[in-house]
């Protein structure tokens, strides 16, 4: 049985370097879960949600989105680009949860997405 678990965390986590993602942007189930349609939401630590957007179009984010360490995007079909205080973009496609590592300064919430 041992056996059986390690090759399956060896597998995901050549999985997971493949695709280019890390087992800390894996989505916590209990985030997706929380946060409703049809708003990305930004969640603490602990997934709690902190803020809420659903309007589309560019929005500045409230600091204390800038605090927050998941995001979820509990939309159907709609995508949501993240600008980071870099000035690097990131997408979130619907249905989607990953942890951030740096600040949200602004949001995009698109209608369809790519």
């Amino acid at each position: 049985m041992f056996k059986r678990l390690k090759f399956a965390s060896v597998a995901l986590t050549g999985v997971l370097a493949a695709t280019g993602l890390s087992a800390a942007t894996a989505s916590p189930a209990a985030a997706a879960q929380t946060c409703p349609w049809p708003y990305v939401c930004f969640q603490d630590s602990s997934e709690n949600i902190l803020t809420m957007y659903k309007d589309t179009g560019w929005q500045t984010t409230s600091a204390k989105t800038r605090t927050a360490r998941w995001v979820t995007n509990a939309r159907h079909d709609d995508c949501a680009y993240l600008q980071y205080a870099s000035g690097y973009t990131d997408q979130i496609r619907p249905g989607q949860s990953f942890g951030l590592g740096s600040a949200v300064v602004s949001i995009n919430i698109t209608t369809g997405c790519p």
